[in-house]
């Protein structure tokens, strides 16, 4: 405290400063944790008003008689651009009703037609809650739902004028619910965001509006609160509702316009022409749903009860006592401090126990001689597959039909994929026989049965055709086994001489190398030495020098121009590789590089099943065909067909799969038939 310093408070207040500058100085200097703190504040705090002009606030107007919404559908009519918005009592798009609905035509002007307000949250002209009114009743001064969804109808559904809206598939799908099929949608703000960049942590409205147009929103919690004490959005009176919803739709119409033009300045159209119409698809796949056997789960959760009694009788027996087999801490100290399991190279928690993670169990195998790690393994993967699938999926189901009801992201994932979710119906394990089982329990109706068609090795197809190596380009032409050809012309022998071990080696490396694999992984994984590994992608690469030249070049591209891009012109973006700091981050550029190989191919796949999506939904609804699509997972198509259209539907989806897209060799559809998910054969 006696040390000669001054300080001057008035001199550590904080002043402008160029944030891209200091965050690269705190790059060369290592400041990790600065630099996540700095970089997590420019995100929170990043509002371009410097660079829009002022955005005058939104001008609610509240349609309260037929009166006021005939005059409203005669401006509708006439309009070019709708913007669309619903309040709803939920977020399930299954069960969720109409709360109030939120139009724009022309800013800053907004309607906002309160539907199904509760008389609880009506106030009076005083402002005060009125004493007579029950969560039983509607507020008075709506109009009914049925008048208000008739009156719409026209505007709504007239195929002259653009529908757009912010995250349309959730909308829209409660619009169809309710007997109105909204049409057509040709702008959603939040996936021509995500289009123009697919990192971006602006997807939602309020921070789209903060991030585009330098305003401030209201937030959903202000209104509803949160937590337990958090109400439905029909407890919220229409005065306060009204504002909030019309902002909704009159900020989605005033961000369309930079998000095209940004979508037009970076060559974004092909894509966004392909998202827009998958959205009415992917509500229509949702609506759809698919079946489930609850019998057949109900039992498979009591047999797998039973297993994993029986091997935590077996676990106890081996460690000498019982404990909480899902404590890390107490199975931490019976694995290395009472059975004395080695402990070198292992990191400890926070709390100081050594970590039991699944990947230092698997490390442990072979120095265990008594058996429990196996068991504990098994014990562990049982228990998730039983409490996330086999316990949840049943409790899952629709109650008014019956079946489950996945919602598919479009904005999901960086590379284009589609993302499924509550529940994940991508992610059922099948490597196990109870993940193998899982499927078994997905099934179709009586008189229908599903059919599968998926694309054999589309991502190395799709390599073929942007390397233009010869070589991969002849096997596929010649429709050769692509891992046995690969062998074969590694090892210098022939193809009828490869073995099982040759085959499979071959196969870690093609698909490896889509996804930067290098020699450490390949041994890790295919149990070479390094050495070997290193070897083996040596003579891989010049035996298809094509593909080393793809990868050379893509990484060359995306370091130069900061980007790369699907056949169709989707784009990912790197920004580690536009800062000088990037080249200090070791591991985030090679993750970079990695991403920068994979993104041109998975993709380019991506796009061309949304493709195959879309060509097929629509051939099905001219063909007046009741086949259903149900899901899309990765790079199988899964659709539910009536037995009499099985032969028709199936040609018809092989065909256009098949030709969705052009590439140098063909794309090969396998497809398969079978009452249950599992059970789908050729």
């Amino acid at each position: 405290t006696d040390a000669p310093i001054t300080l001057e408070l008035d001199a550590c207040l904080t002043q402008d400063f160029d944030a891209q500058s200091v965050l690269e100085l705190f790059h060369e200097l290592e400041f990790r944790s600065l630099t996540t703190m700095l970089r997590d504040k420019v995100d929170a705090e990043e509002i371009l008003v410097d660079h829009t002009p002022s955005q005058p606030p939104t001008e609610t107007k509240v349609i309260r008689s037929e009166k006021e919404l005939a005059a409203l559908v005669k401006e509708l009519n006439s309009a070019k651009t709708i913007s669309f918005d619903l309040e709803t009592t939920g977020l399930d798009k299954m069960s969720a009703d109409i709360v109030g609905i939120c139009l724009a035509v022309k800013p800053p002007a907004a309607y906002y037609i309160p539907v199904g307000h509760l008389a609880g949250a009506a106030q009076s002209a005083s402002g005060q809650m009125s004493l007579f009114a029950t969560t039983a009743q509607l507020a008075p001064d709506q109009l009914p739902l049925s008048t208000v969804m008739e009156a719409l109808r026209a505007p709504l559904t007239n195929p002259n004028i653009a529908k757009i809206a912010h995250n349309a598939k959730f909308d829209y799908t409660i619009f169809d619910r309710h007997g109105l099929t909204v049409t057509p949608i040709t702008f959603d703000t939040m996936i021509a965001e995500w289009l123009t960049d697919p990192g971006s942590k602006h997807k939602g409205l309020k921070d789209l509006a903060r991030h585009r147009l330098g305003v401030e929103m209201t937030d959903i919690e202000k209104l509803i609160g949160k937590g337990a004490a958090q109400k439905s959005f029909a407890e919220v009176s229409i005065d306060e509702a009204a504002p909030y919803g019309a902002a909704d739709a009159d900020m989605t119409l005033r961000l369309q316009s930079p998000l095209r033009n940004e979508i037009r300045e970076k060559g974004l159209e092909k894509v966004l022409d392909l998202e827009m119409p998958l959205v009415p698809i992917l509500s229509a796949m949702e609506q759809a749903g698919v079946g489930v056997d609850v019998t057949f789960f109900r039992q498979m959760a009591q047999d797998l009860e039973a297993r994993l009694q029986a091997l935590e009788r077996s676990i106890y027996e081996i460690a000498g006592e019982p404990f909480n087999i899902n404590s890390t801490q107490q199975l931490s100290d019976i694995l290395f401090q009472k059975m004395g399991l080695p402990v070198e190279g292992l990191r400890k928690t926070s709390s100081g126990y050594y970590s039991t993670a699944a990947n230092v169990l698997d490390g442990l195998q072979d120095a265990d001689s008594t058996g429990i790690i196996q068991a504990l393994l098994e014990y562990r993967e049982l228990g998730k597959l039983k409490s996330t699938y086999v316990d949840a999926l049943p409790e899952m189901i629709n109650a008014q039909t019956g079946r489950i009801h996945t919602s598919f992201n479009q904005t999901g994932a960086i590379t284009g994929r589609l993302a499924s979710s509550s529940p994940n119906l991508q992610n059922i394990p099948i490597r196990s026989e109870v993940g193998q089982q899982i499927r078994r329990g997905f099934v179709s109706r009586p008189g229908w049965l599903f059919l599968a068609a998926d694309y054999s090795q589309v991502e190395l197809r799709i390599l073929a055709h942007v390397s233009q190596d010869a070589a991969l380009l002849e096997a596929f032409r010649q429709d050769q086994d692509i891992h046995r050809t690969t062998a074969a012309a590694v090892y210098g022998i022939d193809v009828g001489a490869v073995t099982y071990n040759q085959r499979r080696f071959a196969k870690a490396v093609n698909f490896g190398l889509i996804y930067g694999m290098g020699a450490f992984r390949l041994a890790r994984d295919s149990e070479l030495t390094l050495s070997e590994a290193e070897n083996y992608i040596k003579e891989y690469f010049g035996r298809f020098p094509g593909i080393r030249r793809y990868l050379d070049e893509t990484k060359e591209t995306a370091k130069k121009q900061g980007f790369v891009e699907t056949l169709l012109g989707r784009r990912r973006y790197f920004p580690v590789f536009q800062t000088q700091a990037g080249g200090h981050n070791r591991q985030a550029w090679l993750r970079a590089e990695r991403e920068a190989i994979n993104h041109p191919i998975q993709g380019t796949a991506a796009d061309i099943i949304k493709i195959a999506m879309l060509r097929l939904y629509n051939a099905l609804v001219d063909g007046n065909y009741q086949a259903q699509m149900l899901l899309q997972v990765h790079d199988e198509l899964l659709l539910e067909v009536p037995e009499a259209e099985i032969e028709v539907v199936k040609a018809l989806m092989v065909d256009i799969m098949s030709n969705a897209f052009k590439l140098d060799v063909p794309l090969k559809v396998e497809a398969s038939l079978g009452a249950n998910w599992l059970e789908l054969k050729e």
